[in-house]
């Protein structure tokens, strides 16, 4: 019987007893695989106790340093607690050791954008974006991270693409219509505020950007 299997299947049902007992076997099973201890470490970190979820991803570590799922999820655990600079290392031997799929460059990516380094950050959140082209948040916090480095044209078009994905996504939409207006098109961006508020009357940034459109048009 494989148990972690049987663990992740307890774990989406929300069976987290079930879960973490099927895990524990698959430890007893076989006491020198990590990735039981990642999966027990996972289920602990779900369930809000970080402390005990560390010490399963370092167990893992410990018998594997090269295992590139105990680096992600302790870098994951760090990024939550907003520990940065722990973040960015665990992620990055994560990337080393052969990791190489959406989720890790997206994490990567957002911890540089938040240690201000969009030279390391842009680069993972394209990445990301090329591995998963139909995730909406990984495409919009790429198109933000470009707007925020005053790369406006291709900002635009990335949140071209997010709405392409979820027409009705308004902070997409608000920061494409800002964008619009960096690049000189006025009357869109006014269009674009309009179908903001249209979707969610009670969009602050929306409204206030539309007022003061309205005020100078008057």
């Amino acid at each position: 019987m494989n148990y972690n299997e049987v663990g992740f299947r307890h774990l989406e049902a929300g069976n987290y007893e079930l879960a973490a007992q099927a895990f524990n076997d698959a430890i007893e099973q076989q006491p020198n695989d990590p990735t039981a201890y990642v999966n027990l470490g996972t289920l602990l970190q779900s369930m809000d106790d970080a402390d005990r979820a560390l010490r399963f991803y370092e167990k893992a570590l410990t018998i594997d340093p090269a295992f590139a799922s105990a680096h992600y999820a302790k870098g994951a655990l760090y990024f939550a607690a907003d520990q940065l600079v722990e973040a960015e290392e665990s992620l990055r031997l994560a990337l080393l050791h052969g990791l190489d799929d959406a989720d890790l460059h997206f994490m990567l990516g957002l911890t540089y954008q938040k240690l201000g380094d969009p030279v390391r950050g842009i680069p993972r959140l394209k990445q990301a974006t090329e591995l998963n082209g139909v995730d909406v948040e990984i495409a919009f916090q790429y198109g933000l991270a470009l707007a925020q480095n005053e790369q406006i044209e291709e900002a635009a078009e990335i949140f071209e693409q997010v709405l392409l994905l979820e027409e009705t996504h308004t902070d997409a939409r608000y920061n494409y219509a800002i964008a619009l207006a960096f690049l000189g098109q006025q009357e869109a961006c006014y269009t674009e505020l309009e179908t903001v508020l249209a979707y969610q009357p009670n969009h602050t940034l929306a409204r206030d950007a539309k007022a003061k459109m309205d005020a100078l048009l008057k």
